[in-house]
């Protein structure tokens, strides 16, 4: 488990650096919203586009093989991308290294719920999004001082070496997936694998709310900078807060769902996204910089509370031989609906203020969740009259049920990746 959260720092820490390194480079070129979205949608596209290869090559192949080669995808697709300078073959590379992180996203997410009681799950959940959180505060601020003091070319070389943490972490885990580990009965189980109505409504649900706040990863970086007359290392710093409050939320909440039902879990993680939606909202209103920070900090931490939330269904409710299909259909679903949501802010931003895209776009969030609270009553529910003849609390992990929601890092409310 510590070396699954050491790698998953390292690595979550060379995603945000090669990010944040490219918005401010572009911002800092003249670049407008456009390119700032391709950006963004590089980084969200292979994991869409990929779900169904990566999540089956995730419960078929062994994890130390996919943890290398998707580690050496990483370092190289960085490395190039250090070299280049144009738009087109910056966004082809960026496309690369995350085709990378498609490929160990659900590897790693499988792991880490096949290394987990049942008990232990919110647990394992705090340790994970500290170590995620630990890398997304990093990243941010280091790329603000070395787009400063090094440059853009220098600091794409140190997220490549940072990279490596994917190829390091394969050889060294004990815990392996796939392979000659697949149990016979899964070898020949090629059927789709079936949510349950209560993870139906997770993974539909988060996925709307946040192709609606998808829009303020997009123009951040021009709210900050430009519309409150930041630096690229207050920005840095600033966009640390997010992921600063998120360690907190973690933890927190933690501690309360380990004995809590699923049906309240899930309550509670659309409770806390609809409070992130109007965080967001009331950000975009902020008269000056400092007034971010105590707000980047709250939304953060409902943002951790909705991870660990996420996390622990999903660990609770997905068999174990199908845990990385379900892992990779799920961030498809919610990157996919990111997606759009990226596409759109850059272009609003080429008519509207950033400030008036993240108003927008966190007031359709709140009113995205309340459209849903219906849904998500009606199964929590159903949910809660099956409880009564169905025994899960002495069940190991994955024992019941089928589906998740995505883990939510980076920034698609994660300011990972989760969609602030």
């Amino acid at each position: 488990m510590w070396i699954a959260a050491g790698s998953n720092a390292v690595t979550n820490m060379a995603s945000f650096l090669v990010l944040t390194t490219l918005m401010l480079a572009l911002q800092e070129e003249g670049r407008g919203g456009p390119a700032v979205a391709a950006v963004i949608i590089a980084e969200s596209l292979p994991i869409v586009l990929l779900a169904a290869i990566t999540g089956r090559l995730a419960d078929r192949l062994d994890s130390r093989l996919l943890l290398v080669v998707a580690g050496g995808v990483q370092v190289g697709a960085c490395l190039a991308l250090s070299m280049v300078d144009d738009m087109a073959p910056r966004v082809m590379l960026l496309t690369l290294v995350f085709v990378g992180t498609a490929i160990a996203q659900p590897v790693r997410q499988a792991l880490m719920m096949t290394m987990a009681a049942r008990e232990d799950l919110p647990k394992v959940s705090g340790i994970s999004q500290t170590a995620a959180s630990i890398g997304a505060i990093a990243g941010p601020a280091a790329a603000g001082f070395a787009q400063d003091g090094l440059g853009t070319q220098a600091t794409l070389r140190v997220a490549a070496v940072a990279f490596s943490a994917t190829i390091i972490a394969g050889l060294l885990f004990q815990t392996r997936r796939g392979g000659d580990r697949l149990p016979a009965d899964a070898r020949t189980d090629n059927g789709p694998v079936r949510m349950d109505s209560l993870l139906r409504v997770v993974t539909i649900g988060f996925a709307v709310v946040v192709g609606c706040i998808a829009a303020a990863n997009v123009v951040e970086v021009f709210y900050v900078k430009e519309t409150l007359g930041a630096s690229s290392s207050a920005y840095g710093l600033i966009n640390s807060m997010w992921t600063v409050g998120m360690i907190g939320g973690t933890w927190l909440v933690a501690r309360l769902v380990k004995q809590a039902g699923d049906t309240a879990i899930v309550v509670g993680a659309f409770s806390a996204l609809a409070l992130t939606c109007s965080i967001l909202a009331v950000s975009s209103q902020a008269p000056a910089v400092a007034w971010i920070v105590p707000l980047w900090l709250l939304g953060g931490g409902l943002n951790g509370a909705e991870n660990v939330q996420v996390f622990t269904v999903f660990g609770r409710r997905a068999p174990e031989h199908a845990r990385g299909r379900l892992s990779a259909r799920l961030n498809a679903s919610v990157q996919g609906a990111a997606l759009l949501g990226y596409a759109m802010g850059g272009l609003v931003l080429e008519w509207w203020q950033p400030r008036t895209v993240l108003l927008v776009g966190g007031l359709l969030g709140v009113v995205a969740v309340i459209v849903l609270a219906p849904w998500i009553r009606a199964a929590v529910r159903r949910e809660r009259g099956r409880e009564p003849n169905r025994i899960t609390d002495t069940q190991p992990s994955g024992a019941v049920g089928s589906l998740h929601n995505r883990d939510l890092q980076g920034k698609e409310l994660q300011k990972e990746g989760s969609a602030k």
